[in-house]
C-alpha cells in the first residue's frame, strides 16, 4: 500500500480512521482532502500526512487527491441540511465527482465508501435518500473495485452527534425517541476504523456491508441502555419519552430557524422519522464472511469514556 487518499479526515470518524491507517500502513503516503486547509490548525495525527486543500466541488482537486492511489477512503458527507439539495450537493454530486476522479486518475484503486444504515430506508429522510443514491453511484461506476460500509449510529469519546444524549444518561436521564419496542445497533468508532483498515488490506469486495458492534441478539433496546448506565454508576435512570408528533414539530421548526440563520439543521422532519423508526438493527454476517472481522469494543466497557461521564 503506497498511497491512500481520504476525504472527511477532520470529522469524528475521519480523525480516528486517519490514526488507524497510520498505524496499519506506516510507510504509506496518506493524502487528506481538507476544507479551508490554509491557516487551519490541524490535529497532530495529520503531521505526517499530505494535506490537499479543497472540497468535493472541485474535479481538479479530486484528481490531485486520488492520482495513482492504491486505496481511496470516502468519508466526507453532509449530515445537516434544510432541504434535499443541501444533502445532494455533497453526498450525491460530490461522490459522483470523486468516482469520476478515481476512474480518470486511479483506475486500479479500491474505493471504500462509508455510507450509513439510514440508506436502508431512503424514503425516511433527505439524508437517507442521498446516502442511498451515493451508494448506487459508487456501485454503478467503479467497475467492481469498491466496498461500501453501512454503519449504524457511531459512538466514541470524541462524539459530537450523540454527546448530549450521553451527558444526560450520565446524569440519570435517558431521552427516548420512539417506543420502548424500538431496536437498534451501534458501533464504536475504533471498530469502524479497524474495519476500514481491514478492507484496505483485503481489497475490493463489490459489496454493500452493514456492521455493528457487540450487541444483544435482537439488538439494543432503550431499557438495555438504562440498565448499563445504572451499572456504570449513573444512579436510577429515568426514561423520558419524546412523543413522535412533538419530535416532528420540533424538526419542522428547527429547519425554519436554521434556514433563517443560514445554517443547516441537524434535526428535521426527516431526521425525526429516522429517530422514530423501530428497526435499526443490523448484523455482521457479510463483513465477517469477507474479512473474518469481528468488533471488539463493548459499550459497557466504554461508557466511562463518553462525553459527560468523565466530567460527572
Amino acid at each position: 500500500m503506497k498511497i491512500i487518499a481520504m476525504t472527511g479526515a477532520t470529522g469524528f470518524v475521519g480523525q480516528t480512521t486517519v490514526h488507524a491507517l497510520r498505524r496499519a500502513y506506516p510507510d504509506a503516503q496518506l493524502r487528506l482532502l481538507i476544507r479551508n486547509a490554509r491557516g487551519r490548525r490541524l490535529p497532530e495525527r495529520f503531521l505526517d500526512c499530505t494535506v490537499i486543500g479543497g472540497t468535493l466541488d472541485s474535479p481538479e482537486t479530486l484528481n490531485t487527491l486520488v492520482r495513482d492511489a492504491d486505496c481511496v477512503v470516502h468519508i466526507a458527507a453532509a449530515i445537516r441540511g434544510n432541504s434535499a439539495p443541501d444533502f445532494e450537493r455533497d453526498n450525491i454530486c460530490g461522490t459522483r465527482r470523486l468516482v469520476e476522479a478515481v476512474t480518470a486518475s486511479a483506475p486500479d484503486a479500491h474505493l471504500i465508501h462509508l455510507s450509513s444504515l439510514a440508506a436502508r430506508r431512503p424514503e425516511l429522510s433527505w439524508y437517507a435518500a442521498s446516502k442511498r443514491a451515493a451508494e448506487e453511484a459508487v456501485a454503478a461506476n467503479c467497475r467492481r473495485r469498491f466496498s461500501i460500509l453501512r454503519p449504524p449510529a457511531v459512538y466514541g469519546p470524541e462524539d459530537t452527534a450523540l454527546a448530549g444524549f450521553w451527558r444526560a444518561l450520565a446524569r440519570g436521564w435517558l431521552i427516548r425517541a420512539g417506543t420502548s419496542e424500538s431496536r437498534f445497533s451501534m458501533v464504536h468508532v475504533d471498530d469502524l476504523a479497524d474495519a476500514v483498515c481491514r478492507l484496505a488490506k483485503h481489497g475490493p469486495t463489490s459489496k454493500c456491508m452493514p456492521l455493528a458492534g457487540p450487541q444483544p441478539d435482537a439488538g439494543w433496546r432503550w431499557d438495555d441502555l438504562a440498565d448499563l448506565a445504572e451499572q456504570a454508576g449513573a444512579g436510577r435512570v429515568r426514561i423520558v419519552p419524546i412523543p413522535g408528533r412533538l419530535l416532528s414539530a420540533v424538526g419542522a421548526i428547527s429547519v425554519i430557524i436554521f434556514r433563517i440563520r443560514g445554517r443547516g439543521a441537524m434535526l428535521s422532519p426527516g431526521k425525526a422519522r429516522e429517530l422514530l423508526h423501530r428497526d435499526w438493527v443490523c448484523d455482521n454476517l457479510d463483513i465477517e464472511e469477507c474479512l473474518n472481522w469481528k468488533p471488539t469494543t463493548r459499550l459497557e466497557h466504554t461508557l466511562g469514556t463518553l462525553p459527560g461521564w468523565t466530567k460527572k
